[in-house]
Parts: C-alpha cells; structure tokens; sequence
C-alpha cells in the first residue's frame, strides 16, 4: 500500500469547526450531556412526527432526510457531532478505517464483518462494490451527480475494497456517510429477488430497526432489529426501543396539538409560533439540534433578465429587508438575524467580516434605487403558496414598497414555483437554504446544479468550487470557501433574513436524542417507563 493519509489524520483535517462551534446552544449540550449520563433503558414505542413523508423507502433514491430511513440504513461512515463543541466528525460505520492514498486520488475502505442485511444476506466487499456501482448509475440515484470523481470501484479481498478517483474530492467521504443517507447500503439480494418497487415499498438495509408496514401518507412503523451489530452504552445491541413510528403530519400545528394531548412522543422542526406552548408544559422541553438550521428567508435575485439585472437594485433590496423585526414578529424566541444563506458559524469559510453586510438601511436602500430607477420600478416576488411563505412574501412587499420598490406578489404550488424558477420565469423567489455537511454547497451554488434555485452563474466561482471540491486541506478549502461567499455576496444575487436550529418538541420521557447531521438517530433513543 502506498503512502498516504491515515484515518487519523485526515479527522485531524475534516473536523468542522470545532473552537467555533463550541458557543452554539449551550443549553441544549447541557440536556445532551445530561441524558448521556443517565442509565438507559430498553424497550417501548416511540412515535415521532415530521411534515414530510418519503416516496421511497429505497435510501439510495430519497432527496430529503428521514429518521425512519437512517433507522434502516448503515453508511460506510459515521457523521457525528461532538457533543461539547458541536464539531462533526467522519467515524466508522460499515467500514472500520480508510485511508487515502496517492495524493487523494483512491481511498482503501477495511469493511466490517459479520453484518446482516434484514433479509439475512451477508454484507461484504462484493455488496459494498455492487451498493456503490448502484448510487453512481441509477438513474434514480439523489447521489448519481454528486460522486462523478469515481473511476471505479475495487473489490480487493472480503472485507476490503478501493475507490479509484479521477481526482481528489474533499466531499466525497461526507457524501458516503450516513450524514446524507443516500448511500445507506441495500441488500443486493432482496433486489435482486423482488426488484426496485418491493425495495421501495419495503426497503431492506443493515439498520437497528427494519419495516414492519408503511401505510403510504400516514405513518412507517419499524420494528427492532434483532441482529444489529452496534452495540449501546449498556454493552447490548442496539436499538434500546421495541419499535419506532414516524407519522406523516403535513399541518405541523396539528402535530403539536397531539404533542401535548400525548397521542406523540416527539414532533420535528415545529413551528416557531408553536414554541412557546411546547415550553409551557411541564411535560414536555423544545431540544435544538445543531449545527443543521434553516436559513429562511433564503432569497434568489434574477441578474439576467428583469429589474434585478441592476447590482444597484439587489443590493437596495438586501438592505431594505428588516431582519431584526422579522425576527421579532416570526422567530418567537428560537429565531436569529442570519443574512447569509447555504453557511453558518463554525463552518469552513465562514468569515462575516469578510463580507459585505445588508444590515437593515432603508435610507441607502431608498438612493440604490433611484440610481438606476429614478421613476421608480416594479418588480414580481415569487413564492409557494403555502404558510408561512405567504406571510414572508407580505413582510418582503411591506419593506420594499417603503424603499421604492414596487412589489407584486405571484403565489404558485411548489411545483409550478420550482419550474418557473427553473427556466427562469421570476425576477426574486425565496426558500429554505441550509448549510450542507462539511460545508460543502457545490450543488447549491454551481451553474447548473439541481440544488441552485436561484440560477446562480458565476465562471470564476464554478472554478473556486472545483477547485474547493478537490482540495484536501481543511485550511485551504475555508480560505477558498471564504473568497466563493465574498463573491456570491458582494453581487447581492443571494440573502436570507433569519435562522431557526433544527430542533425537536418533545416529552421529556424520550432520551438520548441526537442527530446524524440532518436526520434523528432513531437507534439510540430510549425511553423512561
């Protein structure tokens, strides 16, 4: 084996911000810390809910984060947060140690034995080499476009195989984590005997809990695995629970209600303006979970065609929008002022001071205006015609309209939104952007990729990207990350207004939750009796 960089080593380089991270939600670490030192104990049913329900239970082919998938799916790797920094780091999971070789360009993965899928069939290098040969060319593979740095997959003995790289990828070990999901391994032999549609109906993975039944847009119920082959912090197997629930529940508030009346253990990312009520019961504790949040309102401006193809008006807009009082009227308390989409602190590249900064200057807002509209102009906002985005859209119209800005609101469900935004049918739209593990946000930025809602196109940033995308140092991918930001802000075509931490409403008789980057780890919550 060649010289290369060892496990060890490369952690020492792909922690994500440690010092930085350490000052988020320090009372949420608290309840961490706490819950990890009291004796955990097993069984019960814990049910969950979330406003989003999968359209496959195949984890190579979902688009969004579920706990019910990451409760059936192992990744070659581990993403996870250290609980007194908040810092993420890549750790075992199906593969016990890697090491990169030949200046980054293959990676040798030592596989771990004697781990079953829910089918029985046997996980080893041969599955390994077929799961990864399958997330690179299905068609319907969320990754497919995300892993173009494989040359090929090398099965070198049983418990080994290497990735051959057509270049270094600083991503790519994150994007074969369990942080993403979509490289969880799936049995090739349930495939192979019942097709792609039973493995979405079914899924069949190497998880603590395996599918007991989904009833499609109500709820998928699993059920302990008995042969899982982590262990928990009482020296037995994994998962502590007898079964896990995760109910589809689109109307969040109505989940709440059923959160306090008990008809649900916990309820995912509720509403701001339902945070107050989750503190008011005795029962029940608002748990955030860093460093994952959302970036609202994530803010596209059109530089190619439209009003907005004046720097000088999207530079207005940005600081016409009143962060502070949004915050005040939607953030109940959890919310912050936040004017940077797609990275927050501690990740590599964050660098505020840096950048230009939007604060809330309606008097400038007013003279940007008038220099390239001096009779004023009108411009379209697009959003989905869904709450709490039509409540954004009309504090967005209130702003503007006092700077000078005309606003007319253009409301459209969420798939006609994504395919005027596609083709370029908008002057300004909003979502929800988030950091991305890592820090990686190649596919939220790049000219061309599915994540870059606002169409997005800047050469030299495509190149930095690149260049970022095929840099090893954790250094040097923050200086290069540093200078993409500066460019994407400076041009005023990308704002947000505010972050929210991903959090969860919650009994307090449900312990050890924590998150894989996104998604909840189902196998380690337990539960008082």
């Amino acid at each position: 084996m060649s010289a290369g960089i060892s496990r060890r080593n490369f952690l020492k380089g792909a922690v994500v911000g440690a010092g930085a991270l350490a000052g988020l939600n320090a009372g949420s670490r608290k309840n961490f810390l706490a819950h990890a030192a009291e004796k955990v104990k097993r069984g019960g049913i814990w049910r969950l809910a979330q406003a989003h329900t999968p359209p496959t239970l195949d984890a190579q082919r979902i688009s969004m984060y579920w706990a019910s998938i990451g409760a059936m799916y192992d990744c070659l790797l581990s993403l996870r947060t250290n609980p007194q920094t908040y810092s993420q780091e890549l750790m075992p999971g199906l593969a016990t140690e890697w090491q990169v070789e030949k200046n980054g360009r293959r990676i040798v993965f030592n596989l771990r034995q004697g781990v079953r899928f829910h089918d029985g069939s046997r996980f080893d290098a041969s599955i390994a080499k077929w799961n990864l040969d399958r997330v690179r060319t299905h068609p319907k593979s969320y990754l497919k476009a995300d892993l173009g740095e494989i040359e090929n997959v090398e099965v070198l003995n049983d418990s080994a195989i290497a990735l051959n790289l057509k270049y270094p990828s600083g991503s790519l070990l994150y994007n074969l984590s369990d942080g993403g999901l979509w490289s969880g391994m799936v049995s090739k032999a349930f495939q192979e005997k019942h097709g792609d549609d039973e493995l979405a109906r079914k899924g069949c993975g190497t998880g603590p809990f395996r599918c007991k039944e989904w009833i499609v847009d109500q709820k998928i119920v699993l059920e302990r695995f008995p042969d899982y082959w982590r262990t928990g912090a009482d020296g037995k197997a994994l998962p502590y629970l007898d079964g896990f629930e995760e109910h589809y529940r689109p109307k969040i508030d109505q989940a709440v209600l059923d959160l306090r009346a008990g008809s649900l253990d916990t309820v995912i990312d509720p509403a701001t303006r339902d945070v107050p009520s989750i503190k008011k019961e005795s029962s029940l504790e608002y748990v955030e979970l860093p460093p994952f949040e959302w970036h609202a309102i994530g803010l596209g401006f059109n530089s190619r065609k439209g009003p907005f193809t004046s720097h000088a008006l999207r530079k207005a807009a940005c600081y016409a929008i009143d962060r502070e009082r949004i915050v005040k009227i939607l953030g109940f308390g959890v919310a912050r002022v936040h004017q940077y989409p797609w990275i927050t602190k501690g990740q590599p590249g964050w660098a505020p001071e840096a950048w230009p900064d939007y604060s809330f200057n309606p008097g400038k807002a007013a003279e940007l205006v008038k220099a390239d509209y001096p009779r004023g102009v009108t411009v379209e906002l697009l959003s989905i015609a869904r709450e709490p985005d039509s409540t954004y859209a009309e504090l967005l119209k209130a702003m503007w309209d006092k700077v000078g800005i005309k606003t007319e609101l253009k409301s459209m469900e969420r798939l006609g939104w994504i395919e005027a935004m596609r083709k370029d049918n908008f002057h300004a739209g909003f979502w929800n952007a988030a950091p991305y593990m890592g820090g990686f946000i190649r596919p939220k930025l790049m000219s061309g990729a599915p994540g870059n809602w606002a169409n997005y196109k800047n050469p030299q940033v495509d190149k930095l990207l690149e260049e970022h995308l095929q840099t090893l140092d954790r250094a040097k991918q923050h200086e290069l990350m540093k200078e993409i930001l500066k460019i994407v802000y400076e041009s005023a075509e990308l704002t947000s207004a505010f972050a929210v931490t991903q959090a969860v409403g919650t009994h307090k008789k449900v312990k050890g939750i924590r998150t894989y980057w996104r998604h909840i780890a189902a196998g380690e919550v337990w539960m008082e009796t």
